[in-house]
């Protein structure tokens, strides 16, 4: 990973689910669960961009309150109880690709529902990736 490497955090959070609903957005300790992920994110200072992949206005809403770029709404069909992970990130990449001509060198998965998560956590991850060659 070069220093001009671009980085892209990638928060992905639908609103549908089944066993908790709205769970993303429900208070934990004073705040909303996704914003744990966007905090400890922006404070790793390692992102050149940081978004919210969602379907849900709601959960877009507090993504921007704790500033976080939601540049798109997901499709529906990418917001089902057994959608994989990878169609949201390929169409995550895709949308800002064809939108906005940005494209990342490297993709960090952040789910929202680690709400523990260290920035210290992100900030060795991005240490490994960078110290691994191949």
């Amino acid at each position: 990973m070069s220093k001009n490497s671009k980085i892209l955090g990638i928060i992905t959070a639908r609103g549908g689910s089944k066993g908790f609903p709205g769970k993303n957005i429900k208070p934990l300790l004073g705040k909303p669960l996704l914003a744990y992920s966007i905090e400890a994110a922006k404070s790793s200072g390692v992102f050149d961009r940081l978004i919210v992949s969602t379907e849900d206005e709601k959960i877009a809403e507090v993504a921007r309150q704790y500033g976080c770029e939601v540049p798109f709404t997901r499709p529906a069909e990418l917001a089902q109880d057994n959608t994989l992970d990878l169609p949201v990130v390929e169409h995550a990449l895709n949308w800002l690709k064809d939108n906005e001509n940005w494209q990342p060198d490297f993709i960090v998965h952040l789910r929202p529902t680690h709400p523990f998560r260290k920035t210290s956590d992100i900030d060795k991850a991005i240490e490994m990736l960078a110290a691994d060659k191949e």
